[in-house]
């Protein structure tokens, strides 16, 4: 034994009349590193707990607010009268398509025209998903429609009247 231990163990008598400080341990125990590590693993776990309640709420969120707009009948409106201009302008290139073909300008006029409408017919669905589906949204998609249709009309009539007037030359020539 060193002189040290021989010197506390001499008086260690005399240093047990005293009873320690009640709060001793408590600020003993505040220093020591493991219990900040349990504040921080704490701390970690809470924050998983609010990013997935977070996104959890979110989810449903968007659910509710997708079935309020499947059954709002402003939006069945729209998807209605797209379903049915979109199949009227489908038969009316079906039909235009043999004359398309033997006139390449006609083609490129028609598909220019028709880029443009469908450019505006973008702009006019931002607003309908920006929840502005009102009377107003959903006459201007139909006025575009109508434009689209008109447009493959007027080109229709316009290559029949020209096969027609051929036909009449190639007529008159024999």
């Amino acid at each position: 034994m060193d002189k040290l231990e021989k010197h506390i163990r001499s008086v260690r008598e005399g240093m047990d009349i005293h009873d320690p400080d009640p709060g001793l341990w408590d600020r003993i125990e505040k220093g020591l590193p493991g219990k900040q590590r349990h504040l921080a693993a704490f701390l970690r776990i809470a924050a998983a707990v609010i990013i997935v309640i977070g996104a959890g709420l979110v989810l449903t969120l968007r659910s509710v607010e997708s079935s309020v707009l499947k059954n709002n009948p402003e939006i069945k409106l729209v998807r209605e009268t797209e379903m049915y201009y979109n199949n009227l302008i489908s038969s009316l290139y079906r039909e235009a398509e043999p004359l398309l073909t033997s006139n390449p300008d006609v083609r490129s006029e028609l598909a220019t025209g028709m880029n443009e409408l469908d450019s505006l017919s973008m702009q006019i669905r931002e607003d309908l998903q920006d929840k502005a589906a009102n009377r107003d949204v959903i006459e201007a998609l139909i006025r575009n429609y109508r434009l689209r249709i008109e447009l493959l009309e007027d080109m229709l009539s316009v290559m029949r009247e020209a096969e027609e007037s051929n036909t009449k030359k190639e007529a008159y020539e024999l």
